[in-house]
């Protein structure tokens, strides 16, 4: 019977950061791979912001398989009749970087290496059927015929996660109620990369936003170093009610008018579609049982517009922890592995995932204030008062005020409108009376 301290199943980020961690604290630690390398079966590029791999390995610019430094963020909401646009271009990122775009391919490889290199055992091209589950207690897996026991096991294998729901953690999603995402990649020149994206050599943009048609997606694009990559995540609900096809969705989607001025002559070089689940919950005691741990994607880690690596790899680094807290007591119970969500609590990861949805609605919610209060300015005939605090109230504020307070300013706000409609009636009542009388 072979037996070591923990087994981490997947080498994705949040796996390899928790061997990694492991590995250099000296702890035994097994990483289970079942593709024949890490990031096999990954065609998207993505967007690393780098907080956690620099705390992790802070000479990663040097060595890491980056394509360019990302100093423009765009959010940009797309339907046929307009397109809305938050453009954040910042010359700070140029020498103090805080985000790069890569290749899950290449970086999951390298980053698994790495942990190699720190003392982690990887092997790969093994897939985890089952849990050897002894006394309500998590204590191996089981590979095809082979076992392997650990004092802990830690689920990082992503959204379909064996580990998750052999344990009981989580129970097995439901594909309808999830996430067809296709993803492509286009191969541009780099010189025609610039020119479109408004960038220097090295410098990267990253467009996101929403598509809004008879099917509603989420798209995200990222300019790497000779190529773009583009994603769409559709809801499969939405596509079987409408009967649309995703790859019809997203062909329609890059000739609109805006994306076709940015992808013009671009050339398919790879091509993937798969199932998530984004958007749903955390649960945090859902994400430890006896013996057991769950780590990114495996335990929902993502948020809704798919920002899954940086949490992924903070999760890893904490489950790490809480191993190593463990091992000191020789308790992997769930009682002593709860302190993995004491570790995650001291982390901001809770705010990033609840506070994403926010952020990006937050920069559109913008534009459109700012587009309605255009209308209103610039309207000339309607007098109408406080047009832009108006707006900002009644699509931002109202979420963040007492309830007490929304009462008086909303009646206050109908009481002024009501007040400018007859201000506007008896004024152009009388003025066409008097000058109708002068003109007599």
């Amino acid at each position: 019977m072979d037996k070591v301290t923990c087994i981490v199943v997947g080498a994705g980020p949040a796996g390899s950061a928790c061997a990694y961690t492991l590995a250099k604290k000296g702890i035994e630690v097994v990483l289970l791979e079942r593709g024949r390398r890490p990031g096999e079966k990954n065609v998207a590029g993505f967007v690393l912001f780098t907080s956690v791999l620099e705390h992790l390995i802070p000479d990663f610019r040097k060595r890491a398989p980056l394509e360019r430094n990302v100093t423009r963020f765009d959010t940009v909401d797309i339907n046929c009749g307009s397109v809305k646009t938050f453009h954040d271009y910042n010359y700070n990122f140029i020498d103090d970087p805080i985000s790069f775009t890569a290749f899950r391919s290449k970086f999951d490889n390298w980053f698994a290496r790495e942990a190699v290199k720190a003392g982690a055992e990887l092997i790969t091209g093994m897939t985890v059927t089952d849990l050897i589950i002894e006394n309500d207690r998590v204590v191996g897996v089981k590979i095809d015929d082979d076992e392997l026991y650990a004092d802990v096991v830690v689920g990082a294998d992503g959204i379909h996660s064996t580990v998750a729901e052999k344990s009981g953690l989580i129970k097995k999603r439901d594909p309808k109620k999830g996430y067809l995402v296709v993803k492509e990649i286009l191969d541009l020149p780099p010189d025609v990369i610039n020119k479109r994206f408004q960038l220097r050599e090295g410098e990267g943009c990253c467009v996101e936003g929403e598509f809004i048609d008879d099917v509603n997606c989420v798209y995200t694009l990222y300019t790497n170093k000779d190529s773009v990559s583009m994603a769409i995540d559709c809801i499969v609900d939405d596509l079987k009610e409408k009967h649309v096809k995703a790859h019809e969705l997203l062909e329609k989607i890059k000739s609109h008018p805006y994306m076709h001025s940015l992808l013009e002559g671009a050339t398919l070089r790879e091509y993937q579609a798969h199932m998530e689940t984004i958007g749903e919950p955390i649960r945090p005691e859902c994400l430890y049982g006896n013996g057991v741990l769950l780590c990114g994607e495996a335990g929902t880690m993502i948020d809704i517009w798919g920002t899954g690596v940086p949490p992924a790899m903070l999760s890893g680094m904490m489950a790490a922890e809480a191993i190593e807290m463990a091992i000191r007591k020789n308790d992997y119970s769930a009682k002593t592995l709860k302190n993995y969500i004491n570790y995650l609590d001291s982390t901001s990861l809770w705010r990033t995932m609840y506070d994403a949805e926010k952020q990006m609605a937050c920069k559109m919610i913008a534009a459109d204030i700012m587009e309605k209060s255009m209308r209103h300015y610039y309207s000339y005939i309607e007098r109408e008062p406080y047009p832009f605090w108006k707006n900002m109230y009644l699509q931002f504020g109202k979420d963040f005020t007492p309830i007490f307070i929304r009462w008086i300013v909303t009646g206050w706000l109908h009481v002024s409108s009501l007040y400018s409609t007859l201000y506007n009636r008896i004024t152009k009542r009388f003025v066409g009376r008097y000058h109708d009388w002068k003109n007599d």
